[in-house]
Order: C-alpha cells, then structure tokens, then sequence
C-alpha cells in the first residue's frame, strides 16, 4: 500500500490524554522484520501510559490551565525527557514557564 504523503499524527515525547482520561506520552519503538531476509528496521511512535505520579502532576497542570484554554489562549504542557517528574508550560508566543 502507498500513500500520497506521510501525515503526521503525533511527535516523539508528545503528551496525550487517551479516552480512559490517563496520560501517555509518545515514545519511539523500533520494529525489526527479523522474519524476512531483508531485516527491514522500522519505527514506529507508540502511547506508553505514565505511572501515577505523573498522572497525579498532569491532572494538576491541566486543571490550572483550563480557564487559559477557555479563553482561547493555547496551551501546551510538556513533561521534561529526562523523567524528573518537571513539566514545562508554553503560552503560544511566550518563552517557557517551568513548575515542579
């Protein structure tokens, strides 16, 4: 199968909220054909639910900036990479404001 174009749907480290109302962030998974005698490598962006401290943290950051987002303004919360529990708050805009 061959498409157009590639579409982006997500980026690694990206935060999402899934349908169940807990967090997860995008996480790069590689795939190897190990089957096949080309050993084609691929990867692929995978939704690996955060434990609860970090559910606990989002559910905070989300809440706090609710009345920001109700008016329009965009928001975007970012969790740091290194697994420090630190999250980063960008106002579109605006340089990053960063919470414990």
């Amino acid at each position: 199968m061959q498409f157009a174009e590639d579409v982006l749907m997500a980026y690694e480290g990206e935060l999402v909220k899934m349908e169940n109302g807990r967090w997860a962030r995008f996480q790069r998974c590689s795939i190897v054909n190990a089957g096949h005698q080309d050993g084609d490598e691929f990867a692929i962006l995978v939704a690996v639910e955060l434990d609860e401290r970090y559910q606990d943290i989002l559910d905070a950051a989300e809440r706090t900036l609710e009345p920001y987002r109700e008016r329009g303004i965009p928001v975007q919360i970012k969790l740091d990479s290194e697994g420090k529990g630190k999250i980063s708050l960008s106002f579109e805009g605006a340089e990053p404001a960063f919470a414990h």
